[in-house]
């Protein structure tokens, strides 16, 4: 019985270690982990750079045998914290147009971006990247009322084109450039109105149409320098910071009438 035991316990070692040896490992990081506006800040780009250890399995032997020809994939995303989100619909009224409809989005990303090495659906299935919530055809938008299906469509494609204007969604195919399967970078543009707060990163590695890995680091957005300040100031102190703009606007108001009236005299 206790030999029985130990070849047991042997053949799930034996199981452990093909496992590890066949195992591919990756290492990712950010340029920097922190982005700072300030009232000169006119954009910025962030480079995700990494690295890959590929699989390598056992002969009957023990040793290591290098696998050739062994391609990978490599999917970023980047999104911001969610919100909800008010998205109005525009009809011409006259001679005019106007802001009638309107539809609250619930829990979506002020910024989203994703770049891949190849197109998306080359490289997983339409499920797989609903999962992952890659790509824009992807995304999971709700709505906090009641919404015909027809409205959904045409309210969610207008938040998505409004969004892409704004340089705050986009998507990129095919522009992660890896080198000898093994060391891979991507590089993401965040435009001046990006908003604030904590962002996530996130890199998938695949291998014919199965997630290896997934690897997430931490993105903090924020203001800097007395627009830290004033942006503090209006979210912890709603009512103080209404009056004092306010006032500002009624003394820039008197300056410039007085300014105006000295000069014409």
């Amino acid at each position: 019985m206790r030999s029985i035991r130990y070849l047991f316990l042997g053949c799930l070692y034996g199981m452990l270690l093909t496992q590890t040896a066949l195992a591919e490992r990756m290492v990712t990081d950010l340029s920097r982990h922190t982005i700072e506006i300030t009232s000169e800040f006119s954009g910025t780009e962030l480079l995700i750079f990494g690295a890959i250890e590929r699989g390598i399995p056992l002969d009957d032997g023990g040793h290591g045998v290098v696998v050739e020809g062994i391609d990978y994939d490599i999917i970023v995303v980047v999104q911001s914290a969610r919100n909800d989100m008010i998205v109005r619909r525009k009809e011409l009224v006259g001679p005019i147009w106007v802001n009638k409809e309107f539809r609250t989005l619930k829990d979506v990303q002020g910024y989203y971006a994703v770049t891949s090495t190849r197109p998306l659906n080359h490289i997983l299935s339409n499920e797989d990247l609903q999962s992952l919530q890659a790509g824009l055809e992807q995304l999971k938008i709700e709505f906090v009322e009641p919404v015909s299906s027809n409205d959904q469509k045409a309210f969610r494609d207008g938040f998505i084109r409004n969004m892409k204007a704004k340089k705050l969604y986009y998507q990129q195919e095919g522009t992660i450039s890896v080198l000898d399967d093994i060391l891979f970078r991507a590089i993401l543009e965040f435009p001046a109105n990006m908003p604030v707060g904590n962002y996530q990163v996130d890199v998938h590695l695949v291998r014919d149409g199965v997630v290896l890995l997934s690897e997430q680091s931490p993105l903090e957005v924020g203001k800097a320098g007395i627009e830290r300040l004033i942006f503090m100031f209006a979210h912890e102190y709603p009512p103080y910071y209404g009056i004092v703009a306010v006032i500002v606007a009624l003394f820039a108001g008197w300056l410039g009438g007085f300014l105006s009236r000295k000069l014409s005299g």
